[in-house]
């Protein structure tokens, strides 16, 4: 129901509340003005009558002027007895009795408190009169002057000014009404067009609080006020919606941009946010996730983890292992017993790492051991026996010394391997790659002369790049070495150099040996080799293309293979163009 309505019906209440109220009050006011008119019609006969000399003179007064009243009159002295009645006895005839009206109510209370009035049917003229007496004192005696009026007539004066007050109260009504009606209409069209435009956005229509336009008013007044402040609130409302949803918007980017899984669950367990490296750790699509019940990723550790961190209000931690991957997981209760946060941390390369560690101790171990072993074994075979033949003792202190210079090999490896990993930033620079090669291939020619190199380009193009010199010299000189001692002589060996937008590349290409395909995969693992009894003829430690490919790394740079057995092996060593000021 409108306001309007309202109103309406309000009015509509009130005409029919006066109108109920006319009836009795109507009725009451006639009798009132009747009780007085004939009070004072009374007072002015009994003034008339006070004027006569005597007893007789006074009742013909009375009698004389009965044409002029409207109403029945009777004269009662104190002994009780009717002196006149200008009716009853010309109606009564032989049956009228001085004591005829003597005991009627209004009398005695005329008597007792010098006048009365009562209301009663009468059997004399078959009607419904209205009575009133009033005692006056006349030459000594107390007399009591009484009237009568039909109630026929103060009915009818009751029901016409019942009816015309009532016709003109719905006239009033009605225009006050109307005028109303169309006053309200105009001050409430400033509310209707309040909730015309609020209203779509309570019924979900639309998504946001609107602004308020108030057309047809101008001014200052309440509405005006009212719609402002209702702007005031949408403007700071929508500003406040904005603010949180570039705050979720930023939340969000920064939860995508980890490399951890994030999944947030209800109280009930239920799927509120996952981030797409969690998607990717449990191989399901965020469609899949969001509002299902954590059960649906079949992790029962996880499921317990955040079960439990809820239950015991503590940040709890686990690890498991899906298909190849190790995972560390971190399970926190939010606040107000709201849900869980569950962390998922990618620790495969990590565990890749303390495999590798094992791995590395165990073989640098028994690399190291091997050698000492050797030299142990020959000092003791020399301490216990001194009188050996000169070509025997000149063979084992032989052993002993190319052991010694490989154990002594192995260790300048490993401690390269870790100054290479260490090295600063501060120790790159400006380098001439066909310089670098140039260099190279003399010093390989200095240890294996019988090798042909082949340069590409031919001409001495600088092929500038930011690196550390002495490492990429290190580099190139390990695998055109490796070449040659893994070819039949005489090696054939092509380093060619390429230059794009991105970098460059060095290309090694030998005719030697090859590499079987099943041991590409591990070529640059630590102490890997394809042929160990060869490896420790050549004085080889295992560590070179380790060497190789952490010296390209650290440059930011990528190290490829290509090899087939009895044809030859090509290394593509890829270096990217380094943007780092010089000074650095």
């Amino acid at each position: 129901m409108t306001f309007r309505q309202k109103i309406f019906l309000s009015y509509v209440g009130i005409f029919l509340f006066f109108v109920l109220l006319m009836f009795p009050f109507a009725s009451g006011l006639v009798t009132h003005v009747v009780r007085g008119a004939m009070e004072e019609r009374v007072q002015d006969i009994i003034q008339a009558a006070l004027a006569s000399p005597t007893e007789e003179a006074m009742i013909r007064h009375l009698k004389d002027r009965k044409d002029t009243v409207f109403f029945r009159i009777s004269l009662i002295n104190d002994d009780g007895r009717v002196l006149y009645d200008s009716h009853a006895k010309r109606l009564i005839g032989p049956k009228f009795t001085p004591e005829y009206i003597v005991d009627h109510p209004e009398v005695l209370e005329a008597f007792e408190e010098g006048s009365g009035y009562h209301e009663d049917y009468s059997q004399l003229f078959g009607d419904r009169f209205a009575y009133f007496a009033r005692a006056f004192d006349f030459k000594g005696k107390t007399f009591v002057l009484r009237t009568a009026f039909p109630f026929k007539y103060i009915n009818e004066l009751s029901h016409d000014f019942t009816w015309g007050f009532a016709g003109l109260i719905t006239i009033v009504l009605l225009l006050f009404s109307i005028i109303n009606w169309f006053t309200i209409n105009y001050l409430s069209q400033p509310i209707q067009e309040i909730l015309s435009a609020i209203i779509p956005y309570y019924e979900k229509r639309e998504s946001t609080f609107p602004e308020i336009h108030l057309t047809k008013q101008k001014g200052a007044d309440e509405f005006h006020k009212l719609a402002e402040t209702f702007n005031a609130l949408s403007k700071r409302i929508r500003s406040q919606i904005e603010n949180l949803k570039q705050e979720r918007k930023d939340k969000e980017v920064l939860l995508e941009s980890l490399v951890e899984g994030v999944i947030a669950v209800d109280p009930d367990m239920n799927i509120n946010y996952v981030n797409t490296q969690a998607t990717k750790f449990l191989n399901l699509t965020e469609k899949e996730l969001i509002g299902k019940p954590f059960a649906i990723t079949q992790q029962s550790v996880c499921e317990e983890l955040l079960s439990n961190c809820q239950q015991e209000d503590q940040v709890l931690t686990n690890s498991i292992q899906i298909q190849k991957l190790f995972i560390d997981l971190v399970a926190s209760p939010k606040k107000d017993n709201t849900g869980a946060i569950l962390v998922m941390q990618d620790k495969t390369n990590y565990h890749k790492l303390m495999e590798m560690r094992k791995d590395f101790i165990a073989n640098a171990s028994h690399e190291l051991k091997t050698p000492i072993t050797i030299i142990r074994g020959f000092a003791e075979t020399l301490h216990d026996s001194p009188d050996l033949p000169k070509e025997t003792f000149k063979e084992i202190t032989d052993k002993i010394v190319r052991n010694s210079i490989r154990m002594t090999n192995l260790i300048k490896d490993l401690l390269m391997l870790s100054d290479i990993e260490n090295i600063p930033i501060s120790h790159l620079k400006a380098c001439n790659l066909h310089a670098i090669t140039t260099k190279c291939h003399q010093q390989l020619l200095d240890k294996h002369p019988d090798a042909q190199v082949f340069l590409a380009p031919e001409d001495s193009t600088p092929f500038d790049l930011i690196a550390e010199p002495h490492l990429l010299e290190m580099a190139l000189f390990n695998l055109i070495e490796n070449a040659a001692k893994y070819s039949t002589p005489p090696a054939h060996i092509t380093i060619t150099m390429e230059s794009n937008d991105k970098g460059i590349e060095w290309i090694i290409r030998d005719r030697g040996l090859g590499i079987p395909e099943e041991d590409l995969e591990h070529i640059f693992d630590r102490f890997y080799t394809v042929d160990k009894a060869h490896s420790r003829k050549m004085g080889g430690s295992g560590l070179g293309l380790s060497i190789v490919k952490t010296i390209v790394e650290k440059h930011g740079g990528t190290v490829t293979i290509a090899s087939t057995v009895g044809v030859g092996t090509t290394f593509t060593l890829f270096f990217p163009l380094l943007d780092i000021p010089l000074e650095s």
